[in-house]
């Protein structure tokens, strides 16, 4: 909302998140799971605007990881889902939408010194920038029917189409996974 403080949006947000909480609770109290649908749709609807209440609160920026060469340059690339895991697709450009020069796999060692150790071997660096982001629909894309309405969930994802330069340095990526 433009001329809205982030303050004022996510008060509007929260309590359009409450307002669909409490049409799902009284669908089920009314009439148990016969209303599934409604009380699924009001439930998602909670969700996106819980997000966006959240998104809000970080003034429309997100962290999300980035490709660094080793000087810590950003490079230009965007994450994209493989058969084998996420990679980084190397761009010929700064335009998102543009060419591409290669793809680079990403380490999945749990510890972060293997992962930097990994990632240093092909001459790149992962870290974390704050890009502009928004709220979108996402859900397992291979899920039909009924089964695919209830995969759908709303997230923060990037809003650059995967890349910019218009981001700042949140941190590198050194924290060990569970």
């Amino acid at each position: 909302m433009v001329g809205m403080s982030n303050e004022k949006q996510v008060s509007k947000h929260t309590d359009a998140a409450e307002r669909h909480e409490a049409l799902r609770a009284e669908s089920i109290e009314r009439s148990d799971t016969d209303g599934f649908v409604s009380q699924w749709a009001n439930g998602l609807a909670a969700q996106r605007e819980r997000e966006e209440a959240l998104l809000a609160e970080h003034g429309g920026r997100w962290a999300f990881p980035a490709l660094f060469d080793l000087t810590g340059e950003l490079v230009p690339a965007k994450l994209i889902r493989t058969q084998y895991g996420n990679a980084w697709l190397l761009l010929s450009t700064d335009d998102p939408y543009g060419s591409s020069e290669g793809l680079v796999s990403r380490s999945r060692a749990r510890k972060a010194e293997r992962r930097r150790q990994t990632m240093a071997a092909k001459g790149y660096r992962e870290g974390f920038v704050y890009a502009t982001a928004r709220v979108a629909v996402v859900g397992d894309s291979a899920a039909t029917g009924l089964s695919g309405a209830t995969s759908v969930r709303y997230s923060i994802v990037r809003s650059d189409g995967g890349f910019s330069r218009d981001v700042i340095f949140a941190r590198w990526d050194d924290e060990d996974f569970q």
